[in-house]
């Protein structure tokens, strides 16, 4: 069984990728479910998810490259669905830096601890 790391697992598409795969990987969600839509839709979304043995939910934020690089060492993820991202183009006028934390930081966060993790090792 696979191991596999799904951010921004409380959104559609990833609350998606995650219910289709969880039968036959151990999933980590990711997910920071900041309020820009609705939390409660996020939180069914993760309800569906964690009534599976195979699901882990963990609330976080990209952007704090301590807890992702926890993540990385304490699950070791074969595979990596990197879905987070700050959404929103009008949002981003009034507030960029969300965007770059999420966005860029987040994202380089990701690929940072990729880069140190061999899997199976």
């Amino acid at each position: 069984m696979k191991t596999t790391l799904i951010t921004g697992a409380a959104g559609f598409i990833g609350s998606n990728i995650a219910q289709a795969l969880v039968s036959d990987n151990k999933i980590i969600g990711f997910d920071n479910v900041n309020d820009y839509y609705d939390v409660n839709l996020k939180e069914y979304r993760l309800s569906q998810l964690e009534s599976h043995d195979n699901f882990t939910f963990i609330k976080g934020d990209l952007a704090d490259k301590q807890a992702v690089d926890s993540i990385f060492e304490q699950y070791k993820p074969d595979i990596v669905v990197n879905l987070a991202a700050q959404a929103g183009v009008r949002y981003s006028i009034d507030n960029p830096q969300a965007y770059i934390d999420s966005n860029l930081i987040g994202f380089f966060n990701i690929l940072e601890a990729c880069n140190r993790l061999v899997p199976g090792t």
